[in-house]
């Protein structure tokens, strides 16, 4: 359990990155404005966005990237490490001892 918490924590400082990278560049455009999970990955390295992006319309299924795919892209870069993060430390939380421990 201790490697699922580790990977929780770990994608927990992930998505607090992207919130105070967001909320940095907050700060310096004077209004709140969320980066895209897609806007990242772009920056990083565009060519491979492309090529999940044809990879998942020709050898997949062509509905599921701009049904589910997309909206994950577009939705709050923090998001997305977030609910996995969340997951995996629910998933690894310490539980009590015994039957009737409270």
């Amino acid at each position: 359990m201790i490697v699922v918490r580790s990977i929780g924590v770990a994608l927990l400082a992930v998505a607090l990155a992207a919130l105070c990278h967001e909320a940095h560049a907050a700060v310096g455009a004077g209004a709140w404005r969320f980066i895209a999970a897609g806007e990242i990955w772009a920056r990083i390295d565009g060519n491979s966005l492309v090529g999940f992006q044809a990879l998942v319309e020709k050898g997949i299924a062509p509905w599921l990237w701009s049904d589910a795919a997309l909206p994950v892209l577009l939705g709050p870069a923090w998001a997305l490490p977030l609910v996995p993060a969340v997951l995996l430390l629910w998933l690894a939380r310490r539980r009590p001892r015994g039957a009737f421990s409270r």
